[in-house]
This record gives C-alpha cells, sequence and structure tokens, in this order.
C-alpha cells in the first residue's frame, strides 16, 4: 500500500519536471495536443497543456491515497494507480514531442 503511493508520488513529481522541461524548451507560441472533448486532435495553449497532465496525475494521486486507506480496496490500487499515472506520464512526452514537431523545432 505505501509503495504504491511512493511509486505514485515520484511519477507525479517527473510529471512536473516534464512539464517545467516543455515550459522551457516549448515556444511561447506551441500549441499542444489533446484528445478528449468534442473532437479529436484538439491544440491547447502551451500552458493549459502543461498544466493538465500534471493535475490529472495529482487527481490519480489523491484518489490512490485516499483508496489505500481502506484495506478492502487496496489490493487494486496497488496496480492501479500507479500504471495509470505511468501511461500519463508517457502521454506527457509524446504530447511534448508533437508540440515540438508542430513548432519548427528538432527532435
Amino acid at each position: 500500500m505505501i509503495a504504491s503511493l511512493v511509486i505514485g508520488g515520484v511519477v507525479l513529481l517527473a510529471m512536473i519536471g516534464v512539464s517545467c522541461y516543455g515550459w522551457v524548451t516549448l515556444p511561447a507560441d506551441a500549441r499542444v495536443p489533446v484528445h478528449f472533448g468534442a473532437g479529436y486532435n484538439n491544440f491547447v495553449s502551451k500552458r493549459l497543456g502543461l498544466v493538465m497532465h500534471p493535475a490529472a496525475g495529482a487527481v490519480i494521486y489523491v484518489i490512490s491515497a485516499a483508496t489505500t486507506h481502506n484495506p478492502a480496496k487496496a489490493a487494486a490500487a496497488v496496480f492501479i494507480f500507479p500504471v495509470a499515472m505511468c501511461v500519463l506520464l508517457a502521454v506527457q512526452v509524446g504530447v511534448i514531442k508533437v508540440a515540438r514537431s508542430r513548432s519548427g523545432m528538432i527532435g
């Protein structure tokens, strides 16, 4: 139970670090892709795009922390929440790569 919170915390810190990296390396007018809402392949401002993933990770982390206090629900939380956060982290890295390529940056 504690391991899932530690892993989730590390992944959340990594998500914040990736957003900081994107903030520094992306141009001010960069558009960041999101894949939800009314359509597919929507693009949002750099600020919103870089805040959304860590915010979603924080929500998942809080739900994980609340769930692991109940031993009956903790067995599922040990695997599901850290995996979901790792998927968000991978998507976030991909989003920054797409934003960099659309901005004409190499990499």
